[in-house]
This record gives C-alpha cells, structure tokens and sequence, in this order.
C-alpha cells in the first residue's frame, strides 16, 4: 500500500526551490520525525509556504472526472476508486493537504493526479515510503514565465 499527502504550495516557494525539491520533501519528513516544540515550529514554516486547499472546487473536480466510473463513490470529502484489475485508491481531501492511499497498480494513483494536476499547478506529492517526492506538473513553464 501506498500513501502519499499532497500540499499546494506559493508561487514564489516554487520558483525559489526549483530543482531543489529534495528539501521540501525533508522539511515534511523533519516534521514527521520532530518532537512537540520543534513540530510546532516547523508546521509554523509549512503553514507559510503552502497554500490552503480549495476544497469545494476539488471536490467538484474529482467527482466530474470519475463520476463515469462503477467503481467510483464519494462520502462526504472521501474519493474511493476501485478498478476492475482490484486496484484502488482513496483521496481524502483536507483543508490544508490531501492524503491520497493507493493499493495495486500505480494506474488508480496516476488517474487521482491528472486530475489534481490539472487544478493547480503547484501540487507537491510525497510519500515516506521510498522518499518518493515531486510536482504533479511540471514547473518549468511556471520558472520561465516568471522570468520574462
């Protein structure tokens, strides 16, 4: 089983830390690690650099683009996706984060990503298991806009 959490981040974090992503994977994982005062202040540092989650579009989002789907159902701010091959997957969609479970193929997670990409280009994904961390989108478009 797989378990990733996703957080939008601020345009200029993006920009500042292109190509450094290993850092921002390692500030989540300082936090998980943390004791009580220093988690208070590292939540403190995430809280500044990401952005709150637009919850009511990515519910609409999520439910459009899978709603064709039998294996697909939603309760309340819950996504379950169950594809015929047994693989699945659960988004849940937080106020300040996503926490996305898959199980099987990589298939059902790849689907859940697409369509988060596509909301926000901002989205990092991480995931302890592995150290696997990146953008949902590629950012270089965001970088070379930016510098026009």
């Amino acid at each position: 089983m797989r378990h990733y959490e996703l957080y939008i981040f601020e345009e200029d974090v993006v920009r500042h830390y292109y190509g450094q992503e290993s850092k921002l994977f390692y500030l989540f994982y300082d936090f998980e690690k943390a004791n009580e005062p220093q988690k208070e202040l590292i939540r403190k540092q995430i809280d500044f650099i990401t952005k709150p989650i637009p919850t009511l579009l990515l519910q609409q989002k999520v439910k459009q683009a899978l709603s064709s789907y039998s294996g697909y159902s939603q309760k309340k701010n819950t996504h379950l996706l169950q594809l015929q091959n047994g693989t699945k997957a659960e988004l849940v969609i937080g106020a300040n984060a996503l926490y996305l479970t898959a199980d099987g193929s990589q298939e059902v997670e790849t689907m859940f990503f697409e369509i988060l990409r596509k909301c926000e280009p901002t989205f990092f994904a991480y995931s302890f298991d592995g150290h696997r961390y990146g953008w949902l989108k590629p950012i270089t478009p965001l970088v070379q806009s930016n510098h026009l």
